[in-house]
């Protein structure tokens, strides 16, 4: 018979209830399953933000083959137009097709972008880097103090998109780092920003 905390836990805690300990095995009980649910968040976070990285590849690739496949026909039309009519000239239906197939995919880029931007920083496969995804992707990584190589001092250094985030230190802790890089993130961006306008 399988129990939700495990066969061992619970066989210790009968133990515990036969010899007159039954607050004791409830709460080796409730750690057990308190244990089990942490588990199971950690699992669903990892699980969670592994399927936006492999969804963001997966969607490069396809628009990399669409876009190769675009261009390859709009050559053979225009080989068969030149062939045809003796000069090339544009048709206005492939090209409407095209219009409409690119406004698709840039609205789902847009739905993608924000489901990345939504799902906050995501492990690499690399140990201590984090990628998160707010208008162009920004890297987060554990360098150790090498002064030659631009590193003053062992910590998080946050590497973005945008001019003047190359390098840029924010903290010794994971957690700290992440706060802080949102906070320099969202700066650069306002900094940007009211560059353009």
């Amino acid at each position: 018979m399988n129990h939700p905390v495990g066969t061992e836990i619970e066989a210790t805690a009968q133990w515990l209830e036969e010899h007159a300990a039954s607050g004791a095995a409830n709460v080796l009980r409730r750690v057990a399953r308190q244990r089990d649910q942490a588990r199971d968040r950690e699992d669903y976070t990892v699980d969670r933000a592994h399927r936006y990285r492999l969804a963001w590849r997966s969607a490069r690739r396809r628009a990399g083959r669409h876009a190769a496949g675009v261009t390859e026909l709009s050559r053979q039309l225009a080989e068969l137009e030149y062939l045809f009519n003796g000069q090339a000239r544009p048709s206005a239906q492939p090209v409407q097709e095209v219009y409409r197939e690119n406004a698709l995919m840039r609205i789902d880029l847009a739905r993608f972008q924000n489901l990345v931007e939504r799902a906050g920083w995501m492990p690499d496969s690399e140990p201590r880097r984090l990628w998160r995804w707010r208008n162009g992707w920004w890297e987060l990584a554990y360098r150790k103090r090498n002064p030659k190589d631009g590193y003053p001092d062992s910590g998080w250094y946050l590497w973005g998109p945008v001019e003047g985030c190359f390098g840029e230190w924010t903290a010794r802790q994971k957690a700290d780092a992440t706060i802080d890089a949102d906070r320099l993130i969202t700066e650069h961006l306002t900094v940007q920003a009211e560059a353009e306008r």
